[in-house]
């Protein structure tokens, strides 16, 4: 019943896209519907160790990395923590405006909330990867076509999961100056990675690109190839390092918070999950 719904929601905001499209009635429904459709897709299997639930958002759609990233971090998060079943993507971009729902903060929202009402939020993990260009002001970029330009701050973000009872969170920032949103968003049930400072930017954010420096070291090499979070970050932030000095570039000083409890619990699901990886995986 969901995807009709979606379909013809989704072909009336299409036929009249305005600037404020995101903020109609009908939008609102065609979005909901979207993220209905994933969630109804996510596997109810049981994990004695914890399930870890994907939720990707990818913020601006004028220029494709974003939106790459974050398919990219789907993948490779499902091959180490078993989340493949359990995804949902919010994506902005340009290419694509009706397959994924939009990434904004109402979508955002609503995505929590209903990942919430399927997981054990006593048990199971989130783990929230974000793409997109950062600001000083500690938000980040929320744009596409036909969209009004939005931010979404560090503040919002942990109100948001405030809300949705998620206990257990890993959450991966990849955008400049997205150190701002550690502190925040740090306790001791969270891990926080953040792609830069919160007083630098980072890099790799163009349209001729598939992934950002932080995305090719972290997601792409680090993760499938080390035996827990802290290890695949501490190698990428070390190859971001020697890249950046190679190219000349002013450091972007990747930040990492690891909530001890947080880490604890992701090792036991690692540890759980590492005869299941592929020769070559989880070194």
């Amino acid at each position: 019943m969901r995807r009709p719904l979606a379909l013809l929601s989704w072909i009336v905001i299409a036929a009249s896209f305005s600037a404020h499209a995101e903020d109609t009635v009908d939008s609102v429904q065609a979005q909901r519907a979207l993220v209905d459709a994933q969630v109804a897709r996510l596997s109810s299997e049981p994990d004695p160790h914890g399930r870890v639930y994907f939720l990707g958002f990818a913020g601006v759609g004028e220029e494709r990395v974003f939106a790459e990233e974050i398919k990219l971090a789907a993948q490779r998060v499902g091959e180490k923590y078993g989340s493949a079943q359990r995804s949902v993507l919010l994506l902005n971009d340009r290419r694509d405006l009706a397959t994924w729902p939009l990434a904004s903060t109402s979508s955002l929202r609503y995505s929590l909330t209903e990942i919430a009402r399927v997981m054990n939020r006593d048990e199971d993990v989130l783990f929230l990867a974000l793409s997109s260009h950062g600001s000083r002001d500690t938000t980040i970029a929320v744009s596409n076509t036909g969209m009004t330009e939005q931010g979404l701050s560090a503040h919002t973000l942990a109100k948001l999961l405030k809300e949705s009872g998620i206990k257990w969170r890993v959450i991966v920032v990849s955008a400049c100056f997205s150190g701002a949103f550690v502190k925040p968003l740090a306790d001791k049930h969270t891990i926080v990675i953040a792609a830069a400072a919160k007083n630098r930017t980072s890099f790799g954010c163009s349209d001729q690109r598939d992934l950002t420096y932080f995305g090719e070291a972290f997601y792409r090499d680090a993760l499938p190839h080390s035996t827990n979070l802290r290890v695949a970050f501490e190698a990428a932030r070390t190859e971001i390092r020697r890249r950046e000095k190679d190219e000349e570039f002013t450091p972007s000083k990747p930040q990492g918070y690891f909530g001890p409890m947080m880490e604890e619990k992701l090792r036991a699901i690692e540890q759980a999950r590492a005869p299941l990886l592929r020769p070559g995986q989880g070194r």
